[in-house]
């Protein structure tokens, strides 16, 4: 039991190291400059949304790693930047369209139609454009404003309300 305590505080004095690199700027060593890169490669494969399986695979191939070391890096990528599934709906969705945009500009680099189309229709689907929708009327894309222009003695009301007379002096 104690062994387990003792590894665990190994682990957090090693990331801190790194946490005080990131917010304070402190020096690192070479070869720890080379793991934290692996760690913000790790974070960003997460980011990009690829399940912690395939960052494992990615990380084995890229650096030649064993499974349980490259499982431990992406463990330890994520006690030091935190869970990437705790990005809000809203991000995620963000995410995806930018990577749908990546997938149809390899669409229209390979001139594949097919793939264009159905990337234009999910990126329409996830910016929540709807062909069942409603147009927008004139109304609601320029709402009426109570401004007044003054232009030969005519008070004009840019909401449509008419004209008036001002009194002559």
């Amino acid at each position: 039991m104690s062994t387990e305590l003792t590894k665990a505080d190994k682990v957090a004095d090693k990331l801190d190291k790194f946490r005080d690199h990131l917010l304070h700027r402190l020096p690192l060593k070479p070869s720890e400059h080379e793991t934290l890169d692996k760690y913000r490669k790790c974070f960003a494969w997460r980011s990009k949304l690829f399940s912690p399986q395939q960052v494992v695979s990615m990380l084995m191939q890229e650096y030649g790693l064993k499974y349980s070391q490259a499982y431990q890096l992406m463990a330890e990528s994520t006690k030091l930047y935190g869970k990437v599934d705790d990005i809000d709906r809203e991000g995620t969705r963000k995410i995806l369209i930018e990577n749908l945009y990546v997938a149809m500009s390899l669409a229209v680099k390979d001139r594949n139609a097919e793939a264009i189309i159905a990337a234009t229709r999910e990126i329409a689907k996830l910016s929540k454009v709807h062909d069942d929708q409603s147009p927008l009327t004139a109304d609601e894309l320029m709402p009426a404003r109570v401004v007044k222009y003054v232009q030969n003695n005519v008070t004009i009301h840019n909401n449509g309300t008419g004209l008036e007379d001002l009194p002559l002096e």
